[in-house]
């Protein structure tokens, strides 16, 4: 059986080290040596979007945005990209401003931090994925390693484009809705920082994993666990499944934020089966000749 990780260069003449089996100590020694490395370039992430800040700079006449270190945690990069996602999506309703309130003094400070540790990980998440590779790569078959290869770029792409358009399309639209709604009804509209913050983040998480769908199904069915023709004979189950994850990860009652996630995720899921009906068509036309 391959081993999962790869140990010191063995000598020459000798069998490769990743061709023989690993201990279970070598593969918890594997492990801890590939964290210490993730959690060393988070840590160093998190400080950097605490203790520096973006400063606008004219340079031989071309303007930049620089990072330069900041004491003022009022003006850190955690702090100004709060206040630009503020800015952003929550606007004022029919004239009527909404109020971003604090329960206690503590609050903002949390909040912060949270930017922080959001942004850091988002920021190392070559790393970590780089690590991850490197760690299960010697226990893959080279079909499934080129598998991986080949689906990774369409990964991140379709997590940024999820996570775009939950920030571009759906959250600028939800709150105004929801929010005209409560001043229609007489309410003083009020929003809380630290649940702010936990939707739109945990929200556009949600919507970037949501566009993960034609990848899925597309790995899936290469390395035979789902068949082709799975897909196509049940797409109205996929439809129902797809629906209701809609109407969980929205906030609104009125099914037109859950429109808004579910017609993407049905159009994927059509881009994901053609993809595989693309691949099969291609696989059968080599073999032929």
């Amino acid at each position: 059986m391959r081993g999962l990780v790869a140990g010191p260069m063995a000598p020459e003449g000798s069998p490769k080290s990743e061709d023989r089996p690993r201990s279970f100590f070598e593969h918890l020694e594997e492990v801890r040596a590939r964290l210490k490395v993730v959690v060393l370039a988070f840590l160093i992430a998190f400080v950097f979007f605490l203790l520096f800040k973006f400063q606008y700079f004219v340079v031989s006449g071309i303007a930049l945005w620089l990072p330069v270190p900041s004491l003022n945690p009022q003006e850190a990069i955690a702090s100004q990209f709060l206040i630009a996602l503020r800015s952003w999506l929550v606007r004022p309703v029919g004239g009527t401003p909404i109020q971003i309130v604090v329960l206690t003094p503590w609050e903002a400070v949390v909040v912060q931090f949270k930017v922080a540790l959001f942004l850091a990980a988002v920021a190392i998440s070559p790393v970590s994925t780089y690590e991850f590779w490197r760690f299960v790569a010697p226990a893959l078959k080279p079909r499934e390693k080129r598998m991986i290869v080949r689906v990774s770029v369409p990964v991140v792409l379709l997590f940024l484009a999820g996570v775009a358009m939950s920030l571009l399309v759906v959250l600028p639209f939800t709150f105004p809705f929801l929010y005209g709604i409560a001043i229609a009804l007489g309410a003083t509209p009020l929003l809380q920082l630290d649940e702010f913050l936990d939707f739109v983040l945990l929200f556009s998480l949600a919507f970037g994993a949501a566009f993960e769908l034609p990848v899925m199904m597309y790995g899936l069915s290469v390395l035979g666990i789902v068949q082709p023709t799975f897909w196509k004979r049940n797409w109205r189950y996929s439809a129902v499944a797809i629906f209701i994850f809609g109407a969980v990860i929205t906030p609104d009652g009125s099914g037109v934020t859950m429109m808004l996630v579910s017609i993407p995720m049905l159009v994927l899921y059509a881009a994901g089966y053609a993809a595989i009906r693309i691949r099969l068509r291609n696989g059968m036309r080599g073999k032929s000749s």
